[in-house]
């Protein structure tokens, strides 16, 4: 699958409000945000729930169409989850290779797209890693 199509996709399922905040232990996390947290390999058990991931990006990248990618879990195509940051959005993530190898939790509804959970962010302040 080429980015350009994976992207695409990632709109198909729906513009998702979703936030990214920093990582603390799972139940303190999940405390803070009322949702129930899982790692990157349980997301694909919990499709369509509003839910926060929390796990380590493994791979980082921006599609020629501009859209941004962080992958958790594995790296394309072998990612467990991934949040997807549209390309409308990706000036404010100039900096997104700094996430690379960072943990951080992603909190909002996790849809699946080819047998992948993702989730679309949409603003730099629903994002900060550790």
């Amino acid at each position: 699958m080429s980015e350009t199509i994976r992207v695409c996709a990632a709109f198909v399922v729906g513009a998702i409000m979703v936030v990214i905040t920093p990582l603390v232990p799972s139940t303190a996390l999940a405390q803070t945000t009322g949702l129930p947290t899982y790692t990157a390999t349980e997301a694909a058990k919990h499709i369509g729930e509003l839910a926060t991931i929390a796990d380590k990006v493994v791979a980082v990248y921006q599609s020629r169409d501009g859209e941004i990618f962080l992958d958790m879990g594995g790296k394309y195509p072998n990612q467990t989850f991934s949040a997807v940051i549209p390309a409308k959005r990706a000036w404010s993530f100039s900096d997104y290779h700094k996430y690379d190898g960072k943990m951080v939790a992603v909190f909002g509804k996790i849809t699946l797209y080819r047998g992948k959970p993702l989730t679309i962010v949409t603003t730099r302040t629903q994002f900060v890693s550790r």
